[in-house]
């Protein structure tokens, strides 16, 4: 049987800060300097693997992009994805874990990010949470958020616009309604998931039809 243990009990839910407001007190001293990601973890435990979920797909809704980390960001994301939807705690290995994310950049998009995290903790809450905390609606849960990891860590070209920031809205909704149990907003996650799934297969149909006819332009001028 699956047991999951990574929320708090409801009648102690209101004791517990909102995320938005740990994140805000964590990146407002020098101490958000060289956080690794097994420190984030730690530092948001108490909100199973979902805390460091939206941590990482913060950084992504703003207009700064941060080079190199859809790609460390997404792996992570689906590999915690991956243990939550079989019932493992949330834990990175070392090779994941022990990497430095933070830094004067990162925390700058991060307190961005956080006020985003704020508006949308206004909207969650728990309700229809029968079937969300369902092994059946763990599993689902998860599988979204690793389909939204997978589309964040894929090495797509910057000609694809918007190509991080649709997925991580999903991310954003599904790891939210999962953490507060909310059985009615994870249904918008899961369809910006899908609406996300769609527009990157058609832009990456696209883009490779595109390769495909400079390939072949390319091959007829060299052979006349």
């Amino acid at each position: 049987m699956l047991k999951m243990t990574t929320n708090p009990p409801l009648d102690t839910r209101a004791m517990v800060p909102p995320l938005s407001a740990e994140l805000a007190a964590l990146l407002s001293g020098d101490g958000s300097e060289g956080l690794t990601l097994n420190q984030l973890l730690s530092k948001t435990s108490g909100r199973g693997p979902f805390g460091l979920i939206i941590l990482l797909s913060l950084p992504f809704m703003v207009p700064v992009s941060l080079p190199g980390v859809s790609n460390l960001f997404g792996a992570v994301i689906v590999y915690l994805a991956w243990r939550l939807g079989c019932g493992h705690p949330p834990r990175l290995p070392r090779s994941l874990g022990d990497r430095q994310v933070s830094g004067g950049l990162f925390a700058r998009v991060l307190r961005a990010g956080v006020r985003l995290l704020a508006w949308i903790e206004r909207l969650v809450r728990p309700r229809n949470s029968g079937w969300i905390q369902s092994r059946t609606g763990r599993v689902v849960g998860a599988a979204a958020l690793a389909l939204g990891g997978i589309m964040l860590a894929l090495p797509l070209p910057p000609t694809i616009l918007f190509s991080n920031f649709i997925p991580a809205i999903g991310v954003l909704l599904v790891a939210a309604s999962m953490m507060e149990e909310d059985g009615m907003v994870i249904w918008l996650g899961y369809v910006a998931t899908i609406a996300s799934a769609i527009y990157l297969t058609i832009m990456i149909g696209l883009h490779l039809e595109i390769l495909l006819r400079l390939i072949r332009t390319s091959t007829h001028w060299w052979n006349s």
